[in-house]
C-alpha cells in the first residue's frame, strides 16, 4: 500500500551540524547553505542557536530577515520554509531565540528538556517534577512570544534513553502540548539501542497524544543506525525528520538527509524535495565544511556505483539501461549523479569487465574477444592491483591491434600502373619480400596469405578513426577486418596514420590471432 502521508523535513545542519565542524561556518557561509536547503525545498531549517553567541545570534538573524525579503519578492521556498532556534529551556534563551528569528515568515522556537532518568540525576539535577514544571513554564514563555505568528518545538531531550520512564514522558510531553508546543520531538540523543525499541517508543508516543501535534525525531549515528531508525519512525507516525546534509553533526553526526529521503522515495513516499539536487549540495557542502566525503558513503561516495566482482558486473552490465539496476539501489540520475555504474578491473573480475571498459573507451569489442583478454588481465592484476581503464586499453591495444605473432608487417609498396603490391615482413622470424599483383591492396593482402600458407577468408571490412578516448592514438585510422577460417572468426585491428598500413596491419593482425602457435 502506498504510503499518501507526506514527511517534513526538517534539516539541523546550520546548527548541529556546524557545531560539530572543527571551523564553523561564519554567518555569509550559513547563508549558502540555507540558499543550497532552499533549492533542495527542505520544509523547516533550524538555523542556529541564538543564545549560544553573538555570532550565532546574528546568524539567526540574518537568515531571518533574509527569508523575509526572498518571500516579499515572491520566493515560494522561502515564503513556505519554517525557520527555528534551539533554545534551552531558559527563558533568557527563549527570548533571545526569539530577538533573532522573529523576523522570519515562519518563525518557530525550539526549546528542550532532558527527560531520561541519566540526564535528569547525573547532568540537570532534577527531580522529575522540577523538569515537567521547568518545561511547561519554558514553552508557556516561548508560545506567548511567537503567538499565531509561529510555533513551539519541544524536545524531550535523551528520548532514547527514556525505556525505564515512558509514563513520565508521555506525561511531560501531554502537558507541554497543553501549554502550546504543536511539535515534539524525540531525540535518540546518543544511539545505544537497536533501531526497533527507538521506533516502539515513538510509536508509543504518537498514539498518546493528540493527531494534531506533529510529532519529530532527531536521531544521531552512533551506532550507524540513525537512518533505519528514522525512515521507519515515519511508517509508525513520525512526520518531522530531522536530518542533515552529509550526515554532519556531533560525534559521528546526524541523520543524513540523502538517506532518508531516498529510502522513502524507493518507498513509494512523495518527499517534496527536489531530488535531483542531492549530488550537487552534497558535493557543496563538503568542499564548504572542509570535510571530505567518505569514499564509500552511501549514495554520494565515489565508491557506490563501483563494481569489481564478476558476477555484480555481469549484472550492472545486463541492467545498465534500467532504472532498477541488478547491483545499485536507485537511478542515480534521480539525484543528480551523472554516471549509474563505474566498472574496474581487478583480479576478481571478469570479461564483463573487459568488455564495458573497452567499449566505453569507444571500441567495438565482443563477449568473446573480452573473454580472451580476462585471464591476461587477471595476471596482470594479481601483480599490480586494481587497473586503470588506461592500463586495460593498454593490453587491449597489444593483444587486439597491430598484433606481431607469426607474422610482423614493415611496409606495402604500391605500383599503380601495374595493379603491383610489394610486401615487406616477417614470417617465422625470417624477412620477406612478396611482390603480388590485384585489383587491391585488401585482394593482394589475401592472395599473400593463401601464398605463404596462411589462407584466411575475408567476411567484412570497415575503416573508422580511432575513438576520442583512446588519448594516445586519437585521430589515427582505425582499420578493422573480420576474418575467418572454417567456423573461427576473429577481427583484426589496424592503426596507422596511413590508411594502407593499418589495412594491412589489420590483416596481418588477424592472421596472427587465427594462427596462433
Amino acid at each position: 500500500m502506498k504510503e499518501t502521508r507526506k514527511p517534513f523535513f526538517y534539516d539541523v545542519t546550520l546548527r548541529d551540524g556546524n557545531q560539530a565542524l572543527p571551523k564553523p561556518w561564519n554567518n555569509a557561509q550559513k547563508e549558502d547553505v540555507f540558499l543550497q536547503l532552499l533549492k533542495l525545498g527542505v520544509q523547516g531549517v533550524e538555523v542556529g542557536f541564538a543564545a549560544a553567541s553573538e555570532m550565532d545570534f546574528e546568524s539567526c538573524k540574518g537568515i531571518a530577515k533574509l527569508t523575509a525579503r526572498m518571500a516579499e519578492e515572491g520566493d515560494e521556498a522561502a515564503s513556505k520554509v519554517v525557520v527555528a532556534s534551539l533554545a534551552r529551556c531558559n527563558p533568557a534563551d527563549i527570548q533571545r531565540a526569539w530577538e533573532a528569528i522573529q523576523y522570519a515568515p515562519h518563525p518557530r522556537i525550539h526549546t528542550f528538556l532532558a527527560t531520561s532518568p541519566l540526564s535528569m540525576e547525573h547532568v540537570l539535577h532534577m527531580t522529575p517534577e522540577q523538569v515537567k514544571a521547568k518545561a511547561v513554564e519554558c514553552v508557556t514563555l516561548a508560545k506567548s512570544l511567537v503567538g499565531d505568528r509561529g510555533d513551539v518545538e519541544f524536545s524531550a531531550e535523551h528520548f532514547g534513553d527514556c525505556l525505564e520512564n515512558m509514563e513520565f514522558v508521555i506525561d511531560v510531553l501531554k502537558a507541554v502540548v497543553e501549554a502550546g508546543a504543536t511539535t515534539i520531538n524525540l531525540p535518540n540523543t546518543v544511539e545505544r539501542y537497536r533501531p526497533m525499541l527507538y521506533i516502539k517508543q515513538v510509536e508509543q508516543v504518537v498514539k498518546a497524544l493528540p493527531e494534531n501535534v506533529t510529532i519529530a525525531v532527531h536521531c544521531h549515528n552512533d551506532l550507524g543506525m540513525a537512518t533505519a531508525a528514522t525512515v521507519e519512525s515515519f511508517f509508525v507516525g513520525a512526520t518531522q525528520l530531522e536530518v542533515a546534509l552529509n550526515g554532519l553533526g556531533e560525534r559521528c553526526g546526524n541523520t543524513n538527509l540523502y538517506e532518508v529521503a531516498v529510502g522513502l522515495h524507493n518507498s513509494g513516499v512523495d518527499t517534496g524535495l527536489h531530488l535531483e539536487k542531492i549530488y550537487e549540495t552534497a558535493i557543496l557542502i563538503s568542499h564548504w565544511s572542509g570535510i571530505n566525503i567518505y569514499s564509500r558513503a552511501p549514495l554520494i561516495g565515489a565508491e557506490a556505483i563501483v563494481h569489481r566482482s564478476g558476477i555484480h558486473q555481469d549484472g550492472a552490465s545486463k541492467t545498465k539501461d534500467m532504472k532498477k539496476g541488478a547491483y545499485r539501489p536507485i537511478d542515480y540520475s534521480i539525484i543528480g549523479r551523472t554516471q549509474n555504474d563505474s566498472i574496474s578491473f581487478t583480479s576478481q573480475s571478469g570479461r564483463t569487465a573487459v568488455y564495458e571498459i573497452i567499449t566505453k573507451c569507444g571500441y567495438k569489442l565482443t563477449l568473446q574477444e573480452a573473454a580472451i583478454l580476462q585471464p591476461i588481465l587477471k595476471e596482470l592484476s594479481e601483480k599490480e592491483g586494481e587497473l586503470s581503464a588506461e592500463r586495460v586499453l593498454d593490453v587491449f591495444r597489444e593483444q587486439r591491434i597491430n598484433v606481431n605473432g607469426r607474422l610482423v608487417f614493415n611496409n606495402i609498396e604500391v605500383i599503380p600502373d601495374e595493379n603491383r603490391f610489394i610486401f615487406h615482413f616477417k614470417k617465422d622470424g625470417e624477412p620477406m619480400v612478396r611482390s603480388i599483383t590485384a585489383e587491391g591492396p585488401i585482394e593482394a593482402g589475401l592472395i599473400l596469405m593463401r601464398e605463404v600458407g596462411m589462407p584466411v577468408e575475408l567476411v567484412k571490412y570497415r575503416q573508422v578513426v580511432v575513438p576520442e578516448q583512446d588519448k594516445l592514438w586519437a585521430g589515427r585510422g582505425l582499420s578493422r577486418i573480420l576474418l575467418k577460417i572454417g567456423s573461427t572468426e576473429v577481427e583484426g585491428r589496424g592503426v596507422s596514420s596511413d590508411t594502407l598500413k593499418a589495412n594491412m596491419r589489420a590483416l596481418f593482425g588477424g592472421v596472427n590471432l587465427l594462427y596462433r602457435k
